[in-house]
């Protein structure tokens, strides 16, 4: 073994008895399968808050079978026990009261987990179960003895930085979804109580939207734009001729007919505010509906 290793001892020093007790169970744990897959680990046993590691393998053995175990446990228990908690303290600290708090860290779960693939910050995420993994390796080769408090505080700049980026991203997903069911209630507001320009619309879900009144004749920009109320504006980021809900919503239908073949954001948005008053058709009964010869006239 490594001369600076004291004869093939390894130990890890925890401030917590907690922790070790917990890392020292999942070390167990994994001995024995190495054991059963005829990897000799040599012996582990705890002193108080310390974990100790005699190794009787060869160098060789230690750096390719034991020290990426090793650092894939630890690094399995650092983001299990901790990441969650750290970015908990982060948003409480930083943006919000206690009572928004558990909403957005539910978020914050959500995106860790890799639920909340939309995102951006998501792809990045992926990625740092690797990135610690590697520290810890690192770490492990080059120090006989581990303090567990300082590796977390002063090894991980850089994944503590890219948590509190999530925690930023959980709390504009959250202000976000605010937003968004507030609008949400003011359309179903809107519809409710005022009159309707058109009884039926119906809309051809493309790039550009095509809208049609309930005789079949087109709706154009320019009368859509008309007709337009600015506090229903839903899709602000959006050029007027690619919106949808807004000018939907202004023309208050008593029945909404949207043609599509998929189940995009926006017709989840519209079944939301029409509820039972929205009618989703396939894409090729557009012409059929909606008799195409007036839609030339």
């Amino acid at each position: 073994m490594d001369a600076g290793r004291n004869e093939g001892l390894f130990s890890i020093d925890f401030e917590s008895e907690r922790d070790s007790d917990t890392i020292f169970q999942w070390l167990s744990n994994e001995k024995d399968l190495w054991e059963q897959k005829g990897i000799q680990s040599g012996t582990i046993y705890k002193k108080q808050e310390m974990i100790c590691w005699e190794f009787t393998g060869t160098e060789e053995e230690w750096q390719e079978s034991m020290i990426p175990y090793l650092a894939s446990v630890l690094c399995d228990y650092m983001i299990e026990k901790h990441e969650l908690k750290w970015v908990k303290q982060y948003i409480e600290r930083h943006f919000f009261s206690e009572e928004e708090a558990p909403a957005i860290t539910d978020i914050a779960d959500s995106l860790l987990d890799g639920e909340r693939v939309e995102i951006p910050i998501a792809t990045l995420l992926k990625k740092r179960k690797h990135f610690v993994y590697q520290e810890i390796t690192d770490e492990i080769k080059h120090s006989a003895e581990i303090l567990w408090t300082p590796l977390l505080t002063f090894r991980f700049a850089s994944y503590h930085h890219l948590l509190m980026e999530a925690a930023a991203a959980a709390i504009e997903e959250y202000k976000w979804e605010q937003e968004y069911q507030t609008m949400i209630e003011s359309c179903r507001h809107f519809l409710k109580h005022n009159q309707s320009i058109h009884r039926e619309i119906h809309v051809l879900l493309e790039e550009r939207p095509v809208f049609t009144n309930e005789k079949g004749e087109r709706i154009d920009q320019w009368t859509r734009l008309q007709h337009v109320r600015p506090t229903l504006v839903f899709e602000k980021q959006l050029p007027f001729e690619y919106m949808v809900v807004s000018p939907v919503v202004s023309f208050a239908p008593e029945v909404l007919h949207v043609y599509t073949d998929g189940d995009e954001g926006v017709v989840q948005t519209l079944r939301m505010i029409f509820q039972e008053n929205m009618i989703v058709h396939p894409r090729n009964s557009w012409l059929h509906n909606l008799h195409i010869e007036k839609l030339n006239g």
